[in-house]
């Protein structure tokens, strides 16, 4: 009777994992491809947020700004960029939502980076 339950139970646990297996896979292999993908262009591209920031400050202030402040803010921006870009290349097998906004650093160029869960 023992062995029964034992095969019963072996039987339900390997027909669940074989139906619920390709419905995650599907989504699990794009997400963490997505991520993959987000953090070598993070990492690659970081250094375009210093033109970006000197741009947009030249643009909201004047070319003093943009070349002075503009380069500091681009640099911080680069860093964090990078780090975050490395940090989803080294965990992208754990798929996850962008930590950086805009999720590419010639996206929303006109706009402010920023940081956080959204």
């Amino acid at each position: 009777m023992y062995a029964h339950r034992i095969s019963a139970i072996t039987l339900l646990v390997t027909g669940l994992l074989f139906a619920v297996t390709p419905a995650i896979a599907g989504d699990y292999a794009t997400d963490s491809g997505s991520k993959f993908t987000r953090g070598l262009a993070n990492t690659t591209t970081g250094w375009g947020e210093i033109p970006k920031n000197i741009a947009n400050e030249s643009r909201d202030k004047n070319a003093f700004v943009g070349v002075t402040y503009g380069t500091v803010k681009g640099t911080a921006h680069a860093i964090g960029r990078t780090a975050v870009g490395v940090f989803d290349l080294a965990t992208f097998f754990i798929p996850s939502d962008g930590y950086v906004h805009s999720t590419y650093v010639w996206e929303n160029t006109g706009s402010e980076t920023t940081y956080g869960a959204q």
